[in-house]
């Protein structure tokens, strides 16, 4: 699968940006051709990275102070925001 070959592009044909690519994957709702393709596509595309590896964090470090209780969705938000601003 080459890059061109985008599974994200969205049923209007438009393709869709790093981000939404990046919440899909961590969200656990990307197909397996998707995180194939963003897996390459982290590989050529520095800001994906280090979003996906800061988000990565976050997330683990939220679970893991929540004792493993559901994370609400705008508390994450609220904190990629604040980390967001600081960087």
């Amino acid at each position: 699968m080459s890059l061109l070959d985008n599974p994200f592009t969205n049923q209007d044909g438009k393709k869709v940006t790093c981000l939404e690519m990046l919440q899909a994957i961590l969200d656990g709702d990307a197909t397996e051709e998707q995180q194939q393709y963003f897996s390459k596509h982290m590989d050529e595309c520095m800001p994906c990275y280090r979003s996906h590896e800061l988000d990565m964090q976050i997330k683990q470090l939220i679970k893991s102070k929540c004792c493993g209780n559901h994370v609400p969705p705008d508390l994450i938000e609220k904190i990629k925001s604040q980390v967001n601003s600081i960087s």
